[in-house]
């Protein structure tokens, strides 16, 4: 429901997925707890929040990678057509905020991933939509939530009532 509300209030969105963790090398890594990271995390998006049109999260636990963090963000898609300089300056704050413990992956489409996500989507395009919501329901799989689910959203921001009133989808 948040990512239909997110094209209810924009009619383009650049949607971009963002892996943080902390380094295999690192005090923190196998160590920190999920409230450590919890917060650690929200003190990203106090910092970085005002950057985004919309957000999604949720932490995950495996193994091989520990505690992470995958991030969908939207910027809004009339203003921004690639994502890589806002998720470059998010990857600085984590660092920061982790003192040097953490790494951040912007997932792109070579990495071969089933659906591409990090292009900019018109509210109308059916397909592109269909993508997004396949990316989004990865994010929402039970699996490595040993932990419980530990998610979090943005709220949607009121529409603003300007622009030109959007035709119907179907006709």
């Amino acid at each position: 429901k948040h990512m239909e509300a997110m094209f209810h209030r924009f009619a383009k969105l650049l949607p971009f997925r963002i892996d943080f963790a902390y380094r295999k090398t690192s005090a923190s890594f196998g160590h920190a707890c999920k409230y450590a990271m919890c917060a650690e995390f929200r003190h990203l998006l106090a910092e970085t929040e005002k950057y985004l049109a919309g957000f999604y999260w949720v932490m995950e636990y495996t193994p091989k990678k520990g505690l992470h963090i995958h991030l969908l963000g939207y910027l809004n898609g009339q203003y921004h057509q690639n994502p890589y300089l806002l998720s470059r300056t998010m990857g600085e704050v984590w660092k920061r905020i982790t003192e040097g413990d953490g790494y951040h992956h912007l997932c792109r489409k070579k990495d071969n991933y089933p659906v591409r996500i990090d292009q900019v989507i018109h509210y109308a395009d059916t397909t592109a939509i269909n993508a997004l919501r396949y990316a989004i329901s990865y994010l929402a799989k039970s699996e490595q939530k040993e932990n419980g689910i530990i998610l979090g959203r943005s709220t949607v921001p009121d529409k603003s009532g300007r622009g030109r009133p959007r035709q119907d989808r179907n006709g």
